[in-house]
């Protein structure tokens, strides 16, 4: 979500569909859990989240290419002074408010307050906020490894040796029926930190490499190969627990890469056909997608009884509809909140 002097075009586009991504699947991601097991709507709303998946890798990817691009000076005293605290400000703000957002929405409902200690809990989206802040407190570190090529792609082969080891081993043991494998298990504990940061590298390597059109296709098949294994690995472990199983869903995982991948080379390579039509719109929202993403949520509860509701009732119509008009509630209360001198900051 990082703002630049100097547009890069694909990179625009590519931040608006990473922040429709989002809202689509936070909605695929709710209405996946509403739908009956196994029913049509189910297997529709499964499809559309597997598909939006790369939401959260390509803004990281974004951020990658921007920070670690060598023509660039980052120094610490930008990172700890400019960086951390406008994200850490707005983390704290966001958090204060959906906690007082809850509190509210839920005495209208009961009409009466009532106070729960999950009240008090950060909202759910905000989790990226303290992700992209330990990521960027690496960049020093990240910096070495991406100005030197080989480096770059030893790192590269170790994070996808190391994300596809913490992805596959919870399966494995799961199916053969213990809880890990001793001396193993543990060299691929979850880390969130060294996972993202993987996301990070390659956007820088994707944007600073040019890839030749063979390349660009096999690279192309592999994504679609990707998003087939996210959508018959969640159908397949569904089925064998008898219940939604959404482990194929993970950020952190080798099929989610290859979509990641496919799709930042494919706007790399092709958005500026579309650079004529797309620009208006890209000036119109640049500014305020970190704000949309923060305030989406807001929409996304109050439309919630409207699918309850059944007003849209077949999912294959109603999410990507309900999901245009949040980008568009957030958009516009996103332009309205950075006309207040103070709270401007909170959404920058």
């Amino acid at each position: 979500m990082l703002q630049t002097s100097q547009r890069i075009e694909y990179l625009d586009v590519l931040r608006i569909a990473a922040t429709f991504a989002v809202i689509f699947l936070h909605v695929s991601s709710g209405r996946y859990r509403q739908a009956s097991f196994l029913s049509f709507n189910w297997y529709i709303a499964m499809i559309y989240e597997s598909l939006v998946r790369w939401a959260v890798p390509i803004f990281i990817m974004i951020s990658g290419a921007m920070f670690l691009n060598p023509d660039r000076v980052v120094s610490l005293r930008e990172i700890y002074r400019k960086r951390i605290p406008r994200l850490l400000l707005a983390y704290i703000f966001w958090w204060i408010f959906y906690s007082v957002f809850r509190m509210v929405g839920n005495a209208v409902m009961e009409g009466a307050f009532s106070f729960k200690l999950g009240y008090l809990l950060p909202h759910f989206h905000l989790w990226f906020l303290p992700m992209i802040i330990v990521v960027y407190a690496l960049i020093p570190l990240l910096r070495r490894f991406s100005h030197d090529e080989k480096l770059t792609k030893y790192a590269l082969a170790l994070w996808m040796c190391y994300v596809t080891g913490q992805f596959l081993l919870p399966i494995i043991c799961q199916y053969i029926g213990i809880d890990q494998i001793p001396q193993i298990s543990p060299l691929f504990a979850a880390n969130q930190a060294v996972g993202y940061a993987g996301y990070f590298l390659l956007g820088y390597y994707l944007f600073h490499h040019s890839i030749a059109q063979h390349q660009c296709r096999f690279i192309y098949l592999l994504g679609t190969v990707g998003l087939a294994v996210t959508i018959a690995g969640n159908i397949v472990l569904s089925l064998l627990d008898n219940q939604p199983n959404e482990h194929f869903f993970s950020n952190l995982s080798l099929h989610t890469i290859l979509v990641a991948i496919a799709l930042f080379v494919f706007i790399k390579q092709h958005s500026h056909r579309w650079t004529t039509w797309i620009r208006p719109f890209s000036n119109h929202v640049r500014k305020d997608l970190f704000g949309i993403y923060l305030t989406h949520a807001v929409f996304l509860s109050l439309v919630h009884p409207l699918f309850i509701n059944g007003i849209i009732p077949h999912f294959i119509l109603s999410i990507p509809i309900f999901s245009m008009v949040i980008f568009i509630l957030s958009l516009y209360t996103t332009k309205t909140i950075r006309i207040i001198p103070f709270f401007r900051k909170f959404v920058e």
